[in-house]
């Protein structure tokens, strides 16, 4: 108690002057010792008010310790172990229900190179960083950068390195609705960057292609972006391979590829140079055959699309003659492996991607190879994370160092259904027609 006539100090000093008599001085300690009862119960009591709003709980001892139920929370929450957002760090553990993307850089182009035309097909080839978003984070990320580009403002999330697209990734938890509408977007970003209006799966098979011939050919895949290299595109591959099947299976396009897979193999010998510089030629049916081939099967045809894939690389180089020192090929000898190299290597790419990506896949005879493979690379990222990884590796000790074609059918174990290389070769040489 207090005022201006000091009536608290007053008090106090009278309660002094009474406790020296023996009952009212009893009272006064009662009266002291129930005041200070009183405050200490009710700091007590907000004590453990501010303590439960933080979790947190006060024993008969005083000791503070965490409510059990708080413990639980706390053991369910862990680090994302699979692949998270570059903006807000969780991924389909904590946000399962969000579309998760990936940020790429897609540049238009032919979609081959050996095409004979005057005026050559053109598409498109993608890279990128391997930095991935969720679509909403990315679109309030732009919201707020509202003095810069759509994409200068993703570049900053890129690691600095140029994006024009996002691909979808179709997570456990994501409904088709929303991927889709997601996929529907970057076609769109596609459009604008390559100014084609119907963008099928063709058109992202070829894509792959050309990026499986960066890893054959040895070509940088950050010279248009600026950032990304060979094990962040590798990532990339099979969501860019379930972006095409999710197409072919939403549209039931299966059987007719396989029927034009196996017609091109059964094609007559009359046609191969014809093929060989077609856009649709053999590496674009070796990528196709990548989706729609369950590893058994590609076992089966391996060799034979190995062949077509050698024959193809001696046409395209007898058409470009040498000169000076340079040795003429021509369609009736073995060339040296440097013609072969980078199909060989494209070859050996798709064969590990399908021998050890894919292994382990169900095969189920109730349902389609390319419905079951996209079902897989859905639900399994941390899987492909680490056998891209495996992959890569092999291919960088193992294949790339090869300075002939029998150490690449080595490592492919192909020596047991081709032993010699040459007369590989020779086989497919000797079933051309004749030239004039």
């Amino acid at each position: 108690m207090s005022s201006d006539e000091h009536l608290g100090s007053l008090a106090e000093a009278v309660l002094e002057a009474v406790r020296d008599h023996p009952v009212v001085g009893s009272k006064v300690d009662e009266v002291r010792t129930a005041t200070r009862d009183e405050k200490k119960k009710l700091a007590m009591a907000m004590r453990a008010k501010q303590l439960k709003s933080i979790g947190l709980k006060a024993n008969e001892k005083g000791q503070v310790k965490a409510e059990s139920s708080v413990l639980q929370q706390f053991q369910a929450i862990g680090e994302e172990s699979g692949l998270a957002c570059v903006i807000c760090r969780e991924g389909n553990r904590f946000q399962p229900s969000k579309v998760l993307a990936i940020y790429t850089f897609t540049r238009r182009c032919p979609l081959e190179e050996a095409e004979k035309a005057s005026r050559k097909t053109m598409g498109f080839s993608t890279v990128s960083h391997f930095n991935l978003v969720h679509v909403d984070c990315h679109v309030a990320a732009v919201r707020q950068a509202r003095s810069r580009d759509v994409w200068e403002s993703a570049q900053l999330q890129n690691a600095n390195t140029r994006c024009n697209g996002l691909l979808p990734l179709w997570g456990p938890g994501v409904t088709e609705v929303a991927f889709a509408a997601c996929l529907a977007r970057h076609n769109t970003y596609l459009t604008d960057v390559t100014g084609q209006r119907d963008i099928g799966y063709q058109a992202t098979i070829h894509d792959i292609k050309l990026l499986l011939l960066k890893f054959a050919q040895e070509k940088s895949f950050s010279c248009d972006s600026g950032g990304g290299g060979p094990q962040s595109n590798l990532h990339t591959l099979p969501y860019m391979v379930h972006m095409a099947l999710y197409t072919i299976n939403t549209s039931r396009a299966s059987g007719r590829e396989q029927r034009g897979l196996e017609t091109w193999l059964d094609s007559p010998p009359t046609a191969w140079i014809a093929q060989a510089t077609a856009v649709d030629g053999p590496f674009y049916q070796t990528t196709m055959g990548m989706l729609l081939l369950s590893p058994q099967e590609w076992n089966k045809k391996r060799a034979q699309i190995l062949q077509r894939l050698l024959l193809t690389a001696q046409v395209r180089a007898a058409d470009q003659p040498g000169s000076g020192s340079e040795q003429t090929v021509n369609l009736v000898e073995v060339a040296e492996y440097g013609v072969y190299r980078s199909a060989v290597l494209f070859f050996g790419m798709v064969d590990l991607i399908i021998k050890e990506m894919w292994a382990g896949v169900p095969t189920k005879s109730d349902q389609e190879w390319c419905v079951t493979l996209a079902d897989w690379i859905r639900n399994n990222d941390e899987a492909i994370s680490s056998r891209s990884t495996s992959i890569l590796q092999t291919f960088q000790d193992d294949l790339l160092p090869a300075q002939d074609l029998g150490e690449v059918m080595d490592v492919c174990g192909l020596l047991a259904e081709i032993p010699s290389a040459p007369s590989a070769i020779l086989e497919v040489l000797s079933q051309l027609p004749p030239t004039s």
